[in-house]
């Protein structure tokens, strides 16, 4: 093991310090009616056809059908697809390349979550690299081709899929696959309020502390830069100011906006240095039990910040600080604490831990999750994480069994607590 530890670093800091030179060419225009900004940036690269790619709710919207009436007022030819569903599979992403192929499409336009920017970012993937299918473009950098231009429009404010070289995809088993690649990153980031004014409380909550996520591992992680490290520290902090009024609805548009700006720096910062066990463990269960990616990782994050251990303490106190809910007179240890103590407050606020245990008992109609199924989930996370996250702290096989089967049993406990 101490072999390979030793062989994960250096594999870790090599990769971290190219992806701290890669330059990437990410605009980001930010604001109230922004979206209707669009027509204007493709018209001037004459772009006349765009593949429009968003969910089966968001197509019904009166807001997605002013988006494009005002993209046929401008003159652009709009083909809709809007089969993603709350998690991109590698069926849809085929679907997509196939019908901007069929139409002559040069530009996409992703109107939604994360898993419809993960659906664009998988197709335009494929649609440079024709002769390939989109899984065998799974892995890292794979592409290595200049993809068609993405414009990404957020209707979440949590994944940073906008600005990052990434798509999370599953395949026909529901495992959950990565296409990492820095020629995918989406050429234009378009952060309007607007497009997240209506958003079910779950999800504010889901994608929030997806957000929150993000900007914690990268910041915890090593090799991280002194921008990275500025980018979480932000985020962390508006996301930390604003999450509970926009929950509540208390917030207003301003609110909005800044929960929208943080989780693009967090996904600005993550690119960067990467994320850690928390997701590695959040998609292998929640491909295992096909549950919404930010309410798993809001679970996981304090059990994994926990494990870690004092070898985070002090990053954790600054976060602590930051943040404005550390105390004067704490030591560094127990400002650490009190961060990983508000993780589990929101948890507790937003309900996630009861939703967590309703959705994997309905899932695994069991209250008991099988010991197969532990070994499955913690193997996963293990390939996922071993050796490409720059964690704290090297986890095995055998800890992250441990771990998961923790996570798990303590669902049934904490849901009523």
């Amino acid at each position: 093991m101490v072999f390979k530890s030793f062989s994960y670093r250096v594999y870790q800091y090599v990769l971290l310090h190219f992806m701290h030179l890669v330059k990437y060419q990410n605009k980001v225009i930010s604001g109230k009616g922004t979206v209707y900004y669009i027509p204007n940036i493709l018209k001037k690269q004459d772009i006349k056809k765009v593949l429009v790619i968003t969910g089966p709710h968001i197509v019904k919207s009166a807001m997605f059908k002013n988006i494009i009436s005002s993209f046929k007022n401008k003159g652009l030819i709009c083909t809709i697809f809007y089969g993603t569903g709350s998690e991109t599979d590698i069926k849809s992403a085929e679907a997509a390349r196939s019908l901007y192929i069929k139409e002559s499409c040069n530009a996409i336009v992703a109107i939604g979550g994360g898993s419809v920017t993960d659906c664009a970012k998988a197709a335009a993937c494929g649609i440079a690299k024709q002769k390939k299918s989109i899984r065998s473009l799974c892995g890292y950098e794979k592409v290595r081709k200049l993809i068609p231009v993405i414009v990404a429009v957020p209707t979440t404010a949590g994944t940073g899929a906008e600005t990052t070289a990434c798509a999370v995809i599953k395949d026909v088993n529901g495992d959950k696959k990565i296409i990492a690649d820095t020629k995918i990153c989406p050429k234009y980031a378009i952060l309007d309020p607007l497009m997240t004014e209506n958003l079910p409380r779950d999800l504010i909550a889901y994608t929030g502390m997806d957000a929150l996520t993000h900007a914690t591992e990268s910041y915890i992680n090593k090799y991280s830069s002194k921008g990275s490290r500025k980018d979480a520290e932000t985020a962390i902090f508006l996301i930390i100011e604003n999450i509970t009024n926009v929950y509540y609805g208390n917030g207003g548009i301003v609110s909005r906006q800044d929960m929208l700006e943080a989780s693009y720096l967090a996904g600005r910062a993550f690119m960067r240095t990467s994320v850690g066990y928390v997701h590695a463990i959040s998609h292998a269960i929640g491909g295992k039990y096909n549950l919404p990616h930010g309410m798993v990782v809001a679970i996981v994050l304090p059990y994994v910040l926990e494990w870690y251990g004092s070898g985070i303490d002090k990053k954790l106190a600054r976060l602590s600080d930051i943040s404005g809910i550390s105390k004067n007179g704490m030591s560094g240890k127990q400002k650490a604490q009190t961060y990983i103590n508000f993780v589990k407050i929101l948890n507790q606020r937003f309900s996630i831990n009861a939703n967590f245990y309703k959705s994997l008992k309905k899932a695994s109609k069991s209250h008991k999750t099988s010991k197969n199924d532990i070994l499955s989930i913690a193997k996963s996370a293990i390939a996922e994480a071993n050796p490409y996250y720059p964690v704290p702290k090297i986890m095995s096989l055998k800890e992250c069994k441990h771990l998961v089967q923790k996570i798990l049993r303590d669902s049934y406990t904490k849901a009523n607590i």
